[in-house]
């Protein structure tokens, strides 16, 4: 893809994030702006997505010593996690200057801008050298890379040897019929959504040898058909902020999204994978 088209699409993903979306994510998903990994049948969605952080955190190895980067931080509610539960140095990225005024501010607020930095950074280029972290993490964010090879290839160049890479991401199957995975990029303004072989394609091909995987495609309708509720139930509140036609456009997309996870269209998974020594 040509370099005009990456830096469209990194704009058009940015305007997306701090547009009417950032009114919709901070009142309905909050700081947590990922996917749950329900512990129990009971379990709420917030704690489902605390829950997955949780087990994406057992897949690498952290302590004070660790230095990650975090691709796509959102509002840094994970960042903060990291810091706060293993006492790790994290470097936030983000293209969406909102989330990023937001995570500093939460940071703060914490006590632990100490040990936390947030920066825009377009994944497909990175600013930092060469062996730069022992960890590049990140959730949900990929799906928006116009080029997720180039993008893959920046966090095996930024990882030290024998640093881990530790991702998930939505999938959308092969099979999936062109006219529903066109409605389905478009809610979230993607170019192109891969499947897990995709994944494993890429990082085999950068000689990152994946060393756990776990497919969740299970949680995606749960996890969407709570936020499609939650805006629902908070239409009154957000009509003065973004107005009737945004708001029942996205309940439609939601439910659209449920419906294709149901289907087994739209999946979700995590991957962890080692840069050889």
């Amino acid at each position: 893809m040509v370099e005009r088209d990456v830096s469209s699409i990194v704009a058009g993903t940015q305007a997306y994030y701090d547009g009417p979306a950032d009114e919709i994510y901070r009142t309905i998903w909050g700081d947590n702006l990922h996917l749950g990994v329900p512990c129990s049948d009971q379990c709420p969605h917030p704690e489902a997505m605390e829950h997955t952080n949780e087990i994406m955190a057992s897949a690498v190895q952290l302590d004070a010593d660790t230095l990650v980067l975090d691709l796509g931080c959102g509002y840094g509610s994970t960042a903060r996690y990291l810091a706060a539960t293993f006492g790790c140095k994290v470097t936030g990225t983000n293209i969406s200057e909102k989330e990023l005024d937001l995570a500093r501010h939460r940071a703060s607020e914490a006590g632990l801008a100490h040990l936390l930095t947030f920066e825009y950074e377009d994944f497909h280029s990175l600013a930092y050298a060469d062996g730069s972290y022992d960890v590049v993490w990140s959730q949900e964010a990929f799906l928006h890379a116009a080029d997720k090879n180039a993008v893959l290839s920046e966090c095996h160049r930024v990882l030290k040897p024998n640093g881990a890479l530790i991702f998930t991401d939505i999938l959308v199957r092969r099979d999936t019929p062109a006219e529903d995975r066109e409605r389905i990029y478009d809610r979230v303004k993607s170019p192109d959504m891969w499947d897990l072989d995709d994944y494993r394609a890429a990082l085999s091909g950068l000689d990152l040898p994946v060393s756990r995987e776990e497919d969740w495609s299970r949680h995606v309708a749960r996890s969407y058909g709570w936020v499609r509720d939650r805006l629902g139930e908070n239409r009154g509140a957000l009509l003065p902020r973004i107005g009737a036609e945004t708001i029942d456009n996205t309940l439609g997309a939601l439910s659209f999204w449920v419906n294709s996870a149901n289907a087994g269209y739209i999946g979700w998974a995590m991957l962890a994978a080692t840069k050889p020594a």
